[in-house]
This record gives structure tokens, sequence and C-alpha cells, in this order.
């Protein structure tokens, strides 16, 4: 993720969920104002993300909603796996 200014994670914003399937980083804002920030540098914080894993694995971002906490279906529409490849996160897989 795209560090603070003192260095650490972002305080205002919470990752909670990555669709692997289509590779989309789902995060939770504490204010509007930091969701229209986060669109402002979603660029920013796929390129970071990328870095952190190492790997490609963050193809897009998605704001949710200010107070979001649900696992939502991923942005783009697709079949349906026999499993559900949503990774919430901090849950092991």
């Amino acid at each position: 993720m795209v560090e603070s200014r003192r260095g650490g994670p972002p305080e205002h914003v919470q990752a909670v969920t990555f669709h692997a399937e289509t590779r989309q980083l789902d995060l939770c804002p504490d204010s509007p104002a930091y969701a229209t920030q986060l669109r402002l540098i979603r660029s920013r914080i796929i390129r970071a993300a990328n870095d952190a894993a190492g790997s490609e694995a963050v193809r897009t971002v998605r704001v949710l909603s200010v107070g979001a906490t649900a696992a939502l279906a991923p942005r783009v529409a697709g079949t349906a796996p026999a499993t559900d490849p949503t990774v919430p996160i901090g849950q092991p897989r």
C-alpha cells in the first residue's frame, strides 16, 4: 500500500478484500474525503501493492463507500468458479 507521511500504512483506509479471479483490491476509507483521495491516487496504490507483493497481483482498485465491510462481488462480471476465490485481507487462504 501507499505509505503515510510517517512511513507506515495509511491510517484512514483499510484493505477489505482481494478478488483473486479479477485481481481487484477493495479498499474502505473512513471518510468521503479519503475516498476521493484514494480514487485520485489509484495508480500509485496499484503500483505500491504490486511492489509489496513482488508481482503483478493487483490490476484494479475499487474504493468502497465509507463503512463498507462486507465482501462484495468483483466489479467485472464473469463465470463464477466452483469455489469462492474471494480472499478477505488478513485471512489465510
